[in-house]
C-alpha cells in the first residue's frame, strides 16, 4: 500500500488530521531562546503571541533523520511512500527528504516538490491520498500531481511586508517602496517562488482585490473544486474574510490557520486565498 507523507506547512485542520492517515514531518522555528517543531513543540497561539511581543524567528527545514524516523517504520511495514512537500523555492525540505531516501537505500519512495505551501500544498496532498486509495501507482500519482499545478493557485496579503524582507523572501528595496508609499502588496507563489502580484492602498481595498483576483480565475476556469482562505493571528478578520468569499462565490469555503513557519515570514496578520480549479483554462 502507498502511504502519503507531507510536512507541517500543509497546515491541516484538527479534524482533517484525525480523518486522514497521512504522516506529518515538522519544520522548525528558532531564535536565540531555542528551536521548536511547529505545532508539535510550539502552538500557533504561543508563536503569534511571542511574534507580536517583538521576538524574531528564523525557520529551518527538517533534518534527513527526521524523515528517516517517519519513512523507516512505513517501509518496514511493507508500504511504498509518496512524500510531497513545501516548495524548494521556500525551503530545503525536499532536499532533506531525498537525503533520507538515499540513507535508507530504497527505491520505494517518491519525493515531490509541490511548488507550493499552505492550503495549496494541502490540496495536492489530499489529491495524492485519494489517488493512492484508488490504487494509483507512485508514478501515476506524481504525474497527476504535476498536472494539477496549472489549476491550483494561491495568493497572500501580508499586513506588514517587512516580515518577508527579514526572512529574505523579498528585497530591502521592495520593502522600502511598500513602506514609503504605504502600499499593501499581494503576493503569490509563482513556480514555487514568492512574487509580487498586485498592490492596494488600503487594507480593505487590498482584501477586496484578493477576491477580484479569484473572480478573474473564475472567468477563465468556470468552476472551482475547492476554495480555501487562510489567516494568522487575526482570527476574527479571518472568519469575516472566509464568509465574504463564501457569499461572493456561493460555495463552501474552508479556512486554515497558518502556523509558525510561514507565520514567521508573513507576520502575525495576513489573509490569503487558494483555489483548485475544476477544469482546464477556457481559451
Amino acid at each position: 500500500m502507498i502511504k502519503i507523507v507531507t510536512d507541517t506547512t500543509a497546515y491541516f485542520n484538527e479534524d482533517e488530521l484525525s480523518k486522514y492517515d497521512i504522516k506529518i514531518v515538522p519544520l522548525y522555528v528558532k531564535n536565540e531562546k531555542g528551536q521548536w517543531k511547529e505545532r508539535f513543540e510550539i502552538t500557533d497561539d504561543e508563536f503569534y503571541k511571542r511574534l507580536k511581543s517583538g521576538e524574531k524567528f528564523e525557520t529551518s527545514q527538517p533534518s534527513p533523520q527526521d524523515f528517516v524516523d517517519v519513512y523507516k517504520p512505513l517501509l518496514e511495514e511493507g508500504h511504498e511512500i509518496v512524500s510531497i512537500h513545501i516548495s524548494t523555492g521556500l525551503s530545503g525540505t525536499v532536499n532533506s527528504a531525498n537525503a533520507a531516501k538515499t540513507l535508507l537505500q530504497t527505491d520505494k519512495i517518491t519525493v515531490i516538490d509541490s511548488k507550493s505551501s499552505s492550503a495549496n500544498l494541502l490540496r495536492k496532498v489530499l489529491l495524492a491520498y485519494d489517488l493512492a486509495n484508488k490504487g494509483y501507482t507512485r508514478e501515476q500519482i506524481a504525474e497527476e500531481i504535476e498536472k494539477s499545478y496549472s489549476r491550483i493557485f494561491g495568493f497572500f496579503l501580508p499586513m506588514d511586508i517587512q516580515y518577508l524582507e527579514r526572512g529574505g523572501r523579498i528585497s530591502h528595496f521592495q520593502s522600502k517602496i511598500s513602506t514609503a508609499l504605504k502600499l499593501y502588496f499581494i503576493v503569490h507563489l509563482n513556480e514555487g517562488r514568492i512574487d509580487f502580484y498586485k498592490f492596494g492602498r488600503t487594507r480593505k481595498g487590498s482584501t477586496e482585490e484578493l477576491i477580484n483576483i479569484i473572480k478573474g480565475l473564475k472567468n477563465k476556469f468556470r468552476e472551482f473544486e475547492y476554495i480555501d482562505t487562510i489567516y494568522g493571528e487575526n482570527v476574527e478578520e479571518g472568519e469575516e474574510f472566509r464568509q465574504r468569499v463564501e457569499d461572493t462565490f456561493g460555495q463552501k469555503v474552508t479556512k486554515y490557520r497558518i502556523g509558525p513557519v510561514l507565520g514567521a515570514h508573513l507576520g502575525p496578520e495576513f489573509l490569503g486565498i487558494g483555489v483548485v480549479c475544476k477544469n482546464k483554462e477556457v481559451k
